[in-house]
């Protein structure tokens, strides 16, 4: 009965440490971009993602996200396409364990054709799933503006 405890212990253990291991990362990410304005559909943008995770759970990474399905905006003269393409840098926060939260905080620049560009503050919020060593994925929502929001899902590689 003592070894299966202690066997069992060293696996939670291990399984603890994998989910926080300290190191780099990257993947792919995809999600409606939600305009919070009447006569308008929502764009679906594809993106890449990469940063660093510190054993302590905070990091930094960078994302680039662009639409690959534009949204549509009821104008006088007929609909618009309306796309939005966005540069971003976080600090990041990951709590600890295979099922875990995930809080980012950061620096965005955003185009969006029918409005212009704007760079400004940028938060995130989720929850993520480590499904191995080096395979994490992660569902989250990102303030990109007063009136835009990205909701995504992620798959991320660690190195």
């Amino acid at each position: 009965m003592r070894t299966f405890a202690k066997g069992l212990a060293a696996l939670a253990l291990a399984c603890s440490s994998a989910a926080n291991a300290e190191g780099g990362y990257f993947g792919g990410t995809a999600g409606l971009m939600t305009i919070d304005r009447s006569n308008f559909d929502d764009p679906f943008n594809l993106g890449l993602r990469a940063g660093y995770t510190f054993a302590s759970g905070w990091g930094f990474e960078g994302e680039y996200t662009n639409s690959i399905i534009s949204g549509e905006a009821d104008a006088f003269s007929g609909d618009i396409d309306v796309d939005i393409q966005t540069l971003a840098f976080y600090g990041t926060y990951r709590s600890h364990g295979n099922i875990y939260f995930k809080g980012r905080a950061g620096i965005l620049h955003e185009d969006i054709d029918f409005f212009g560009d704007d760079t400004g503050i940028s938060l995130g919020a989720g929850v993520g799933f480590n499904f191995g060593p080096n395979t994490n994925v992660e569902l989250e929502y990102t303030l990109i503006e007063e009136d835009v929001n990205f909701w995504s899902g992620t798959m991320i590689l660690s190195f």
